[in-house]
């Protein structure tokens, strides 16, 4: 089965240098060299010199070579480079792309990624084993540019670059809009006459590349000096930024493509417009920037409305507003009327009859229950007096027993110490009287 050639147009830049790559016939063929004699090849050798002898065959026949295949086993090490494996369905190869090289790369290479390589094939001594060294990569299917938005796109979405949380609303009326676009063309012309046609403001233009390998650095620029001026005019600020320019080619686009341009977006402290190319253009700074508008004219349109507009949204603020002032006055003249017919206000001496009533019968109350309450205590009281009565000395006394007390009064409880004292008094019921000990038994 005769081999395919590989052209040039389908790898347009992994092939520019190489040319076109092709297989021979092998009538044309150039004469392979003569084969060392039989004789030494079956001399015993050590495995170093056939190691040797197989590297320098296949690094001179293999050092600039295009291989096809899916990237496994993929890893970036601390030092830079890469080191990964190149399949098919029947056999993979080792292959390698250094720092140097990989530096160069456009796109962060994946599992998976089907990819075309060129490099050459190198014999690792120690191991035995040999790998491609990679001196350029592109995608298959999938163009680097492409692969390269997609992988920027995804890594700013990761860092919440592109959520709608961040993105600011613009200013409803902007005095001052800031435009950061090419000076060249007709975009900056038909901007400001959108804008001085819709609303009357001021336009800050902040010149900057559109296009070309030193566009984005002059974008970030602009982009800065922008957020500079707003520092140094407190007082006159631009209040929103149009960042964009007319339509054109991918090529010519790709510059607002750039992570720097979009993290630059990202951290202006004026709400941004991204406006690039036309409806149909997506751009990574479509997706950073606060609103995306399809056109750099439709950005105008977007940041100042026409008088028309704001005077139809003056009138139906004015109607709504009529309406609810004249819905509170009919609910505020019911609630009068109300009043008004309240027996409050018609009879308000009975009023004050109902209050007097009420006072009546809670003083009625407070009378009976503080009677109630000193009936209960005097009850108690009696009861504990009979208590005392029954059980107190005098009782005793007079049933015929008496209370012998010394001089000072302090009641004597024994014989012996009546005794010593000598004289002592009697007291019973009805009296008492003085004594002294004439008899001692």
């Amino acid at each position: 089965m005769p081999k395919e050639k590989i052209y040039q147009s389908e790898f347009p830049d992994l092939f520019k240098e190489a040319g076109e790559l092709s297989y021979q016939d092998p009538e044309e063929q150039e004469p392979e060299a003569p084969s060392e004699p039989e004789d030494d090849l079956l001399k015993p050798q050590t495995v170093s010199d056939l190691t040797n002898k197989l590297r320098n065959l296949i690094e001179e026949n293999f050092f600039d070579v295009y291989v096809v295949g899916e990237i496994s086993n993929f890893v970036r090490q601390h030092s830079g480079h890469w080191y990964f494996s190149l399949k098919d369905e029947k056999a993979q190869i080792s292959a390698a792309m250094f720092r140097g090289t990989n530096r160069k790369m456009r796109f962060m290479p994946e599992n998976g990624m089907l990819v075309v390589v060129r490099g050459k094939v190198d014999v690792y001594p120690p191991h035995g084993q040999y790998k491609i060294i990679c001196d350029d990569m592109e995608p298959c299917g999938l163009g680097s540019k492409q692969m390269q938005f997609e992988q920027l796109k995804r890594k700013l979405e990761e860092e919440g670059l592109t959520s709608e949380e961040r993105k600011r609303p613009l200013p409803i009326f902007p005095k001052t809009v800031g435009f950061v676009t090419s000076a060249s063309g007709s975009v900056l012309r038909d901007v400001k006459n959108v804008l001085f046609r819709r609303f009357p403001c001021r336009l800050v233009f902040a010149p900057a590349l559109v296009q070309g390998e030193n566009a984005p650095a002059s974008i970030i620029e602009a982009i800065e000096n922008c957020n500079l001026y707003n520092e140094q005019h407190p007082d006159t600020p631009i209040d929103v930024l149009i960042v964009g320019r007319g339509g054109g080619s991918m090529e010519d686009l790709w510059c607002f493509n750039d992570e720097g341009v979009a993290r630059a977006i990202a951290a202006s402290k004026i709400p941004v417009v991204s406006a690039v190319g036309h409806e149909t253009d997506y751009t990574i700074a479509d997706f950073v920037a606060d609103l995306r508008a399809p056109t750099p004219s439709a950005a105008a349109e977007l940041v100042a409305q026409t008088r028309e507009d704001w005077q139809c949204t003056v009138d139906d603020l004015y109607e709504r507003l009529r309406d609810g002032m004249e819905e509170m006055i009919e609910k505020g003249a019911d609630e009068v009327l109300a009043c008004l017919n309240h027996y409050a206000l018609r009879e308000p001496t009975r009023i004050v009859e109902d209050f007097i009533q009420k006072v009546d019968g809670l003083d009625e109350s407070l009378r009976k229950g503080t009677a109630l309450i000193l009936e209960r205590h005097e009850s108690n009281l009696d009861h504990c007096k009979k208590m005392l009565d029954a059980i107190g000395p005098i009782s005793v006394m007079k049933r015929g027993y008496a209370v012998v007390q010394d001089e000072e009064g302090e009641a004597v409880t024994s014989a012996e110490s009546l005794k010593k004292k000598g004289r002592f008094l009697v007291r019973m019921s009805d009296g008492s009287v003085k004594a002294k000990v004439l008899d001692e038994q």
